[in-house]
């Protein structure tokens, strides 16, 4: 995920964070150090509320919604601290849509 050549590891949780006390659906990213694993990012919020994510070419691949029926897929990639979005792959469209789109 950052670019080190190492393999991370990419976790969907449910739960809050410090900086969002609301139950949400997040992403975690773990890095091996030393034999041991370590957090990388403990994501508390990408752009929009999180339905579904996988890894797609070395970035996040995002199914998001608005809450009132908008839906969006976007890819993330590694900067730095954590994650930074890159690019709409579709965006304001209907759910049906953009599971299409997320799952190409």
């Amino acid at each position: 995920m950052d670019g080190d050549g190492s393999e991370d590891a990419l976790v969907g949780v449910i739960k809050n964070t410090r900086f969002h006390r609301e139950i949400g659906r997040r992403i975690f990213i773990f890095k091996q150090i030393d034999g041991k694993v370590r957090p990388l990012w403990l994501g508390s919020h990408l752009g929009a509320t999180l339905v579904d994510f996988r890894f797609v070419n070395g970035r996040i691949r995002a199914l998001q919604t608005d809450n009132h029926d908008h839906y969006s897929v976007a890819d993330y990639q590694w900067k730095d601290f954590g994650p930074i979005f890159i690019d709409f792959i579709v965006e304001n469209t209907n759910k049906e849509n953009a599971i299409k789109q997320f799952n190409l």
